[in-house]
């Protein structure tokens, strides 16, 4: 009888266990997708550009993925720095649409020669306390690209506010840095300015 009891309370502690893993799995696995939903509408987005001709209707399909996906004020205060808070709301919405507009056309000028473009191998980490660390592995015309996308939670969804390339350079530090000389010369409104030329196509 001891036996039986004992044998009966292991099985429903190993069904217990089972199914807690189950449950914890499931949710890591639905909190791994919400987190990825942006960036892989990113990337269908990318599928879809590319070996396309770069025109307005194109890069409005852009515009609204980079606009979902991307935290595009969080990179603004990140690369203008500490003159952000010094700049009126109209400037800082001009330049958050003229860079939105900028990650679009440079987007299309990456990806729209490729023939076969994939996106494979996302894993998602922790980094402190409030961002995610999105990896994938690029393969364009068979060649490999890892690329890492940090991610804050920001109106209820995980946004995009920096991609690092080979896992090491990142674009808001690069834009950054090829912006310095522009703002200090020119402030903000030269910088938009000077977008608005480049965006041309």
């Amino acid at each position: 009888m001891k036996r039986f009891l004992s044998n009966f309370f292991y099985n429903i502690f190993l069904i217990c266990s089972l199914i807690s893993i189950f449950v914890l799995f499931h949710s890591e696995t639905k909190s791994e997708s919400k987190v990825l939903a942006g960036v892989n509408e990113l990337h269908e987005s990318l599928i879809k550009i590319s070996n396309k001709t770069i025109n307005s209707d194109n890069l409005e399909l852009i515009d609204d993925v980079v606009k979902n996906s991307y935290d595009l004020e969080k990179m603004g205060k990140i690369i203008i720095g500490v003159d952000w808070k010094q700049i009126d709301t109209k400037t800082q919405k001009e330049f958050i649409n003229v860079f939105k507009r900028f990650i679009s056309v440079n987007y299309f000028r990456r990806f729209n020669k490729i023939n076969e473009l994939n996106f494979e191998h996302q894993t998602v980490k922790v980094i402190g306390d409030k961002f995610k660390l999105a990896g994938v592995i690029l393969t364009a015309d068979n060649e490999k690209l890892k690329i890492d996308y940090l991610l804050g939670f920001k109106n209820e969804k995980w946004k995009i506010f920096d991609v690092l390339l080979d896992g090491s350079i990142s674009e808001v530090a690069t834009k950054k840095s090829d912006f310095k000389k522009i703002i200090k010369e020119e402030g903000v409104k030269g910088l938009v300015k000077n977008l608005r030329i480049r965006n041309k196509f």
